[in-house]
């Protein structure tokens, strides 16, 4: 519930900071690239019944992001609401997020292709690397899925991390259905 409404709330707050800014024409790379840096305090409501942040609630502090990149790319580039459907995440934790902890989540946009986009998230917390993840995600609006192009993300922007991970992906589909 306190997800949810935090997410309500940085919506509106979001919608109206980008009232206030000017419509370009063309997203630049530099709007696009800006990472989306967001403090959260781990409450009660977060915390899981082993005394730290649970794996479920990093995707939610992830989604907030994204959505907030999403929202910001979409005023600028002046087009229909575009939503976002995850098509693959991971997380790698190094460390334990604790109650009362003050954590930063950083996401950036990694790349894309004809298809897909690719944001990494950094989690700190007193400067330090608690956890990295990594989602792929597809754009959908009214009609169905987008590419990428409809933000101007055109042509191919892979990393070799986001290569390798795709390529972990399909080993992992082609895997047999029984054992």
């Amino acid at each position: 519930m306190n997800m949810l409404l935090r997410f309500f709330i940085m919506t509106s707050l979001l919608k109206q900071q980008l009232k206030q800014q000017a419509i370009n024409e063309k997203l630049s790379m530099e709007t696009l690239t800006a990472p989306v840096v967001r403090s959260y305090r781990v409450l009660p409501q977060d915390m899981g019944f082993r005394n730290h942040l649970p794996n479920y609630r990093y995707l939610s502090f992830i989604e907030l992001n994204i959505t907030r990149w999403l929202l910001a790319c979409c005023h600028q580039k002046d087009t229909e609401r575009l939503q976002w459907i995850i098509a693959m995440q991971e997380v790698v934790y190094l460390k334990e997020i604790k109650f009362l902890d003050k954590m930063m989540v950083n996401s950036m946009l990694a790349g894309w292709d004809s298809k897909y986009v690719y944001f990494e998230h950094r989690f700190l917390v007193k400067n330090q690397l608690m956890a990295v993840g990594m989602t792929k995600f597809v754009l959908m609006n009214k009609q169905g899925k987008c590419a990428p192009s409809v933000l101007d993300m055109l042509g191919e922007q892979l990393t070799e991390v986001i290569k390798s991970w795709n390529t972990h992906q399909v080993a992992v589909k082609a895997l047999p259905k029984s054992r």
